[in-house]
């Protein structure tokens, strides 16, 4: 029943309210007032308690629709956007219940099974263990320069200087915008396609396919909890992994750095194998 006060109250403060104003009204109809001074005051309160009225059925029905929807939600009927959200949830569930279950199998030295993939040509030996669909990025700054514009401007005083101002101001923004796209910073950000094999991972990024060696990995900073890998390269530019099955990429890359010891002693893989 408590739930059902949030909307209930609302509508009982209409009545209360309308009761209220009735015994006020007649208390100043029989007062000592003057005859106009009874018409206003009557007047206005009458005249508010239409507005006050409005304002307690909104929140009645807002708070009553929200009863509702939680109902119908605790019944199995969502909205077309629970359903996408709770359709996201899953996924992510679903995909952090696969990376534990990867990282338990590849900790006592499970490998999982090789896959028959087509379009990709791999190297003598080599065989696709994972086959995941992630976001991809690059983290790289560009090329600063910019084109600066100079002009001759020939007239009156004042059209010299607003020709010379303008000017000014756009080679500023110019030089600003190119600072700007100059700093390093996650690039190439896309949804693409990752194979890992026990050599490499290979994605399909910008229309071409390209290799990541784990023999060139620098660093690694696995983060499952945030469904993100990132990788350093001794000669590229670093690498971000992510989305709901990062972190199966985050188990295997783990194992094909360092083994069962960095399944099992890693601090980022804590959350994988509590």
């Amino acid at each position: 029943m408590k739930k059902h006060l949030g909307w209930l109250i609302p509508l009982i403060g209409i009545i209360a309210l309308y009761l209220l104003i009735s015994v006020l009204s007649s208390a100043v109809m029989n007062s000592g007032m003057d005859d106009a001074s009874k018409a206003l005051t009557v007047l206005g309160m009458f005249l508010c308690w239409p507005i006050v009225s409005v304002i307690l059925l909104i929140r009645a029905g807002n708070r009553a629709h929200r009863i509702f929807r939680a109902y119908r939600r605790s019944q199995g009927h969502l909205t077309k956007a629970e359903q996408a959200e709770e359709d996201v949830r899953q996924r992510y569930a679903q995909c952090w219940s696969a990376a534990r279950t990867l990282t338990a199998g590849l900790a006592t030295g499970h490998q999982p099974p090789s896959r028959e993939v087509w379009g990709i040509v791999l190297e003598p030996g080599e065989s696709v263990r994972l086959d995941i669909s992630a976001e991809y990025a690059r983290f790289y700054g560009v090329d600063g320069s910019y084109v600066h514009t100079s002009g001759f401007f020939w007239g009156s005083p004042a059209f010299v200087l607003a020709g010379a101002g303008v000017t000014a101001l756009a080679n500023t923004a110019r030089r600003r915008s190119a600072e700007a796209a100059s700093r390093q910073q996650w690039r190439e950000v896309q949804h693409t396609q990752m194979f890992l094999t026990e050599r490499r991972i290979i994605c399909q990024a910008n229309g071409r396919w390209l290799s990541f060696y784990y023999s060139q990995v620098s660093a690694c900073y696995p983060e499952p909890e945030n469904n993100s890998l990132v990788l350093e390269f001794h000669s590229a530019e670093p690498l971000l992994i992510g989305g709901a099955q990062a972190p199966l990429a985050i188990a295997y890359t783990v194992w094909a750095l360092y083994g069962e010891r960095g399944l099992t002693g890693h601090p980022g893989m804590r959350s994988l194998r509590s």
